[in-house]
């Protein structure tokens, strides 16, 4: 039986927990604070409650830092190489400097709640907030799992409502300028390929030539280069993600190109020269660091003066182009290595309506001519 007793102006209770089956020892737990006897017999009793059915959890002294960093460990064993960067990235920067020096036990939906609807007032996209928070929510559903915490007090967040960004892509004229400048460039494939093919950027950086068939014009997605430029990674970015791509003719002639080109710079480089079977790499044959392609792209975006986007917004504008050319989504899909034909079609959905438009034009014309 627990006891309610005063301690100078305020009150404080000592509840019996039973006996640890280790030690054989009685188990107490004490609380102080309580302004009027009165709360702290309600607080007793609410423990007691708990103990009787089996249900009270002991809080434990562990710093969420600490927490974190046991589950991370665990966590990127299951996730591929650029997944647990990402992740790493966001505790270092995002959590840990907030959260981290915060006991896991006070880790409640009111503070993580607070967290956050600061990370939204200062601007973060929803889609970083939504990451920081499956983070954040998977630790703590990892703590419940080792009987850390008796709940996940992430479950009980609201999120903010997704905004969805404008997507920016290059239309004909803009691709065709750009791919005019860029022609004599040497990572000039690169961008030729992002284009052509909806490649990712570390897919097209770990694309080898025994992945490569020029005479049946296809392409094999096998290989991906990490975002640091310093690891290969089997397979691709997801199992969909490892495919095969028909290239169109002119693709296949840059490619020749291309391959000529690496051919003339590896028999000047002699003994020096890495090869790597790397069909886009540095003059030397090592791969090429994906911040260089970036500025490369970056620069001769402003040479050809087209309107600013991102590489990966290359891939947007090979499926923009297919769609509104009436290639089918289920084909753009397998090119894009989707894992099913929904997430092209909520990712491309702003295309539709132009597309619909030019189905019922089709129609009439079609009527017109019975009439």
């Amino acid at each position: 039986m627990g006891s309610v007793k005063k301690d100078g102006s305020t009150w404080y209770f000592v509840a019996e927990l039973g006996t640890d089956p280790l030690t054989g020892k009685r188990k107490r737990k004490k609380q102080r604070g309580f302004k009027t006897k009165r709360d702290a017999e309600k607080a007793l009793a609410l423990v007691e409650a708990e103990v009787l059915k089996g249900t009270y959890f002991e809080p434990s002294s562990l710093l969420y830092q600490d927490h974190l960093r046991e589950w991370f460990k665990v966590k990127k064993n299951s996730i591929n190489i650029q997944t647990a960067e990402a992740y790493e990235g966001y505790i270092q920067r995002r959590v840990l400097p907030v959260l981290g020096h915060i006991p896991l036990a006070q880790l409640s939906p009111m503070l993580l709640q607070g967290y956050v609807s600061d990370l939204t007032e200062e601007g973060l996209a929803s889609e970083t907030v939504k990451k920081l928070y499956n983070i954040i929510s998977n630790s703590l559903e990892h703590a419940v799992n080792m009987e850390l915490l008796p709940s996940n007090p992430a479950k009980k967040i609201q999120l903010p409502k997704s905004k969805k960004k404008e997507m920016a892509v290059w239309d004909v004229e803009e691709i065709q300028a750009f791919l005019k400048v860029a022609r004599e460039d040497r990572s000039y494939i690169a961008f030729h390929l992002a284009i052509t093919t909806g490649m990712r950027r570390g897919e097209i950086l770990g694309l080898r030539w025994k992945d490569v068939d020029l005479e049946k014009g296809m392409l094999y997605v096998r290989q991906t280069l990490s975002k640091d430029g310093k690891t290969f990674l089997t397979g691709a970015k997801t199992d969909s993600s490892v495919r095969s791509i028909k290239l169109s003719q002119e693709t296949i002639a840059a490619l020749k190109k291309h391959k000529a080109r690496v051919a003339s710079e590896r028999l000047k480089g002699g003994a020096e020269y890495s090869n790597y079977d790397l069909v886009v790499c540095t003059a030397k044959g090592t791969p090429m660091n994906p911040e260089n392609l970036k500025r490369t792209f970056i620069r001769l975006t402003k040479q050809a003066d087209v309107s600013t986007i991102r590489f990966h917004d290359l891939r947007h504008t090979h499926a923009t182009m297919l769609l509104a050319q009436g290639v089918h989504a289920k084909v753009i899909s397998e090119r894009l290595g989707h894992s099913n034909i929904k997430t092209t079609l909520d990712i491309y959905s702003h295309v539709l309506p132009s597309m619909q438009e030019e189905a019922a034009n089709q129609i009439d014309a079609l009527l017109a001519k019975t009439t």
